[in-house]
């Protein structure tokens, strides 16, 4: 039985897809990436989002990396998949095929390079949610998709039937807070919780759902602090965010804002064991740039070792 969205809570690790250095899809990759969240004890995955590289990727690409997922995963597990693209009937398509292999939901971001703003964007969600049976996240990534989803039309969106959530990634952290805060207590809203200012919004006004994101390298450490918070134990699971947001910074120290983030993931995985394969082309792999690599492993090896 699919999980219900209303039980969807804690850290859901976005899945990078892992392709081989010819940029074929390498599906023992992905298995071994998924058992590894798995073992890292995430509460739930989401594959085919912007870390799974979902723009480099054909309709049927996607469909496959869901069927080797599905399988891999198994039924104690939520398992979201990202269905954006820009065109909507691909949306669609992507949609049916994962409410037919029992997903139990999906992220959808406006499609890119559209320029929708406003009742365009309302109108397209709502006809989305008509024609694909299972609940949708709006999926909020104004720097793959060009436009910032103020509070407000989130508000409205989550008016639509079918309609659950929203998974939110404004650059803006005031924007981030206002919407955890006006919309977080009734709704599955997933947001940058796990940094110093968005936390206290989450562990002290219970305000927010949890966190879909690609920090796994950090492991188990990272379901732990939603576990803290939700025995209370809020100084605890303050550590944890304090080292997370340390070991961001000296990621992004390393490798700069600029580098993709994906091919970053799949760097720190390597860096940390965990083979997720190359980003592909025409993005550059960082594994093939050796003192980046040595620097990333000491990284690793301080805040996992």
């Amino acid at each position: 039985m699919p999980h219900h969205h209303r039980d969807w809570r804690g850290y859901f690790a976005a899945a990078p897809t892992p392709f081989d250095r010819d940029g074929a899809l390498d599906p023992g990759r992905l298995r071994d990436v998924l058992a590894w969240f798995l073992d890292q004890r995430a509460h739930g995955l989401v594959v085919n989002g912007t870390t799974g590289e979902w723009v480099a990727q054909s309709v049927s690409e996607r469909q496959t990396v869901l069927e080797i997922a599905r399988a891999a995963v198994g039924p104690e597990t939520p398992l979201l998949v990202g269905i954006g693209g820009i065109r909507p009937d691909d949306s669609v398509i992507l949609g049916r095929h994962a409410a037919n292999l029992g997903a139990d939901g999906a992220l959808l971001t406006i499609p890119p390079a559209r320029w929708l703003r406003g009742d365009e964007i309302f109108d397209f969600y709502a006809a989305m949610a008509r024609q694909i049976p299972l609940p949708l996240l709006v999926y909020n990534v104004p720097a793959a998709v060009g436009y910032d989803l103020p509070t407000e039309l989130l508000a409205r969106l989550l008016t639509v039937d079918g309609i659950v959530g929203v998974k939110d990634n404004t650059p803006s952290r005031e924007r981030r807070i206002r919407t955890l805060r006006d919309l977080g207590g009734h709704h599955a809203i997933f947001s940058d919780v796990l940094e110093p200012t968005a936390f206290p919004v989450l562990a002290n006004e219970r305000r927010g759902r949890g966190q879909i994101g690609s920090g796994m390298p950090l492991g188990s450490r990272l379901a732990d602090a939603f576990e803290l918070v939700w025995r209370r134990e809020i100084d605890h699971a303050r550590l944890i965010v304090d080292e997370l947001t340390e070991f961001k910074a000296a990621v992004l120290e390393l490798l700069g804002p600029e580098q993709p983030w994906h091919a970053q993931i799949k760097a720190l995985m390597f860096a940390a064991g965990v083979d997720a394969g190359f980003p592909r082309f025409p993005a550059r792999s960082i594994r093939d740039d050796e003192p980046a690599m040595a620097r990333l492993a000491a990284i690793v090896e301080k805040f996992m070792g």
